[in-house]
């Protein structure tokens, strides 16, 4: 496997927080709290706050198709989303294209509250699953999620034949939460599938690993930065993987930028991020 590595200026910050002049719009809420779990019916309800104020965060399910995670008690949680004016949910302000990434190594015992449900249900659309039903005789009030006609494997397999026949590059993303090397499923660990898929059907003579990290500012104006080498070890986890699945490690490219990335605080998760490049 053929390394090069990319040396960029770093910021000198491991996962940190420094006051910037910097400010993410106000439209957006980028902060770090304690979840809170709300004991309401059909299913738990997640929310937390920040200056005073109460937002939703999402529903105690499991994860399908794209939907976040649940977060955790005994860690906070970033919460990086933009506001909208829809009705409160569980008494909170609704963000959309929400991320929540749980700040999985550092314990925090003061987030540790579980309150009544207050009357409130959740009814929202969610996923309906072995793990998304609620437990018992209560019935569910979920409401399916939409299913994107062209996110079926069948649609996905479609397009990468179509790709194939026409000798296309296949540019492959996968996103990461703040911190993590970890690759979820189901979403991100298909998109690396895919990858390798699609290096097989052109017989690729170069498939590019490029990994990434990110900084996140937050809506006080403080700048919070991935830990070093965390751009390296997604580029080079990501990298095994396609070789396990079938892709020649001399076809593979491997490469990495420390500097942390952002986009002045609006969707800044999407520079958390690792780019897989299929040359025919």
């Amino acid at each position: 496997m053929r390394t090069t590595v990319t040396t960029l200026l770093s910021l000198g910050l491991v996962s940190a927080a420094v006051a910037t002049e910097l400010k993410p719009p106000p439209t957006q809420r980028n902060f770090v709290a304690c979840p809170v779990v709300l004991d309401t019916e059909d299913v738990p309800c997640w929310i937390a706050e920040y200056e005073g104020e109460r937002y939703f965060l999402t529903v105690q399910t499991g994860r399908s198709r794209g939907v976040v995670f649940s977060p955790q008690l005994m860690h906070k949680v970033l919460v990086e989303g933009t506001l909208t004016d829809e009705p409160r949910m569980c008494g909170g302000l609704v963000l959309k294209d929400v991320k929540l990434s749980v700040m999985e190594y550092e314990v925090s015992p003061e987030c540790n509250t579980i309150l009544p449900g207050d009357g409130y249900r959740t009814t929202g659309p969610r996923p309906i699953g072995p793990d998304g039903d609620p437990p018992g005789d209560r019935k569910s009030t979920a409401v399916p999620l939409p299913r994107d006609p062209e996110q079926t494997p069948a649609a996905i397999r479609a397009r990468l034949e179509r790709m194939a026949a026409n000798r296309e590059r296949g540019e492959f993303v996968i996103p990461y939460y703040f911190d993590s090397n970890y690759l979820p499923f189901p979403v991100e660990q298909a998109t690396v599938d895919q990858a390798a898929d699609y290096a097989a059907m052109v017989n690729a003579s170069r498939v590019e690993v490029v990994g990434y990290r990110g900084a996140v500012i937050l809506s006080n104006g403080e700048v919070m930065t991935e830990r070093e080498g965390l751009a390296e070890q997604r580029a080079r986890t990501v990298a095994n993987i396609l070789h396990d699945f079938g892709v020649p490690k001399e076809a593979l490219v491997v490469s990495w930028v420390d500097e942390p990335q952002h986009q002045g605080g609006v969707r800044d998760y999407e520079k958390r991020r690792v780019t897989i490049t299929v040359i025919p």
